[in-house]
């Protein structure tokens, strides 16, 4: 029990730096601060990290705590609630969909996978369903309506369909690698 405890808190360490290296892929991708790109390519890279906690700790809560981890984050970073809830309803649903194959089917967990990835969008759904209120939490951070301006992004259909179809690819990739690399791993136990 302690291992698989120690062994989750580590791939969330390790998740939350996929996602660091997410958000700077995605900064090299757009260079207007606003992190559209960051869910896709945060899921490109955690997808490896993600396939290996399912074959290391294959029981219900693993995948949860992930996504409460990063709900967390988006807490403390002061994004509101509203950032809050992907990480936590996102972990919960990829768990239960993971929980249905045991943790071993491979579709299963891919599928897991696609919902936990949106688990990092809060903040461009917020930007999208709450813009006024996004906007109020920005400028009390202290940010200015010059970067308010540049990083907003409107909720128009084709910009909706990018920002979830990048993620959906992001995630199938990451899952992919992640799942190739969890058997190579196994493999060798």
């Amino acid at each position: 029990m302690k291992k698989n405890i120690l062994t989750t808190l580590l791939a969330a360490v390790l998740y939350f730096l996929c996602v660091g290296i997410g958000v700077f892929l995605g900064h090299l991708v757009d260079q207007t601060g606003n992190m559209f790109y960051a869910p896709a390519f945060s899921a490109l890279v955690g997808g490896s990290v993600y396939m290996l906690l399912l074959a290391k700790v294959p029981r219900f809560g693993a995948i949860t705590t992930l996504g409460l981890f990063m709900a967390l984050f988006f807490l403390a970073s002061k994004h509101g609630a509203g950032a809050f809830l992907p990480g936590l309803a996102c972990g919960l649903a990829a768990d239960a969909i993971a929980r249905l194959g045991n943790y071993k089917d491979r579709i299963k967990n891919t599928l897991s996978f696609l919902v936990f990835a949106f688990s990092t969008s809060g903040p461009i759904f917020l930007m999208w369903i709450r813009p006024k209120a996004y906007v109020a939490t920005l400028l009390a951070r202290g940010k200015s309506q010059e970067y308010i301006d540049r990083i907003m992004v409107a909720p128009e259909l084709d910009k909706i369909l990018l920002f979830v179809s990048s993620i959906l690819l992001g995630a199938l990739f990451g899952a992919v690698v992640g799942q190739f690399l969890s058997q190579k791993t196994a493999d060798k136990l």
